[in-house]
C-alpha cells in the first residue's frame, strides 16, 4: 500500500540537507584516483559531519519561505560555521 509522505517531512528534509552538503563539499569538486579513494573521502566527511554535527531548529508553519526583505533574526552559533 503506498504512504503518503510529504515534502516537508523532517526525516527526508535531513537526508536531503545531508546529501546537499556532502556534494557541495566532497563530490562536485573532487578528483578521486579510484573508487576506493571515492569512498575514503566520503566515508571521512561522514565521520567528521557525525562529530561536528549539531541539531537543526525546524521552523516550518506551513506558510511560504522569506523572499530576503524581511529582517532576518540572528543565527545561532552552531549554525554560523
Amino acid at each position: 500500500m503506498p504512504h503518503y509522505t510529504p515534502k516537508h517531512a523532517s526525516w527526508l528534509n535531513q537526508v536531503e540537507i545531508f546529501f546537499s552538503l556532502l556534494a557541495r563539499a566532497v563530490l562536485r569538486h573532487g578528483d578521486f584516483s579510484s573508487r576506493t579513494d571515492l569512498l575514503e573521502k566520503v566515508s571521512d566527511f561522514a565521520i567528521v559531519h557525525n562529530k561536528t554535527a549539531c541539531p537543526f531548529r525546524w521552523n516550518y508553519d506551513g506558510r511560504p519561505r522569506q523572499t530576503g526583505d524581511e529582517p532576518v533574526a540572528a543565527k545561532e552559533e552552531c549554525h554560523a560555521r
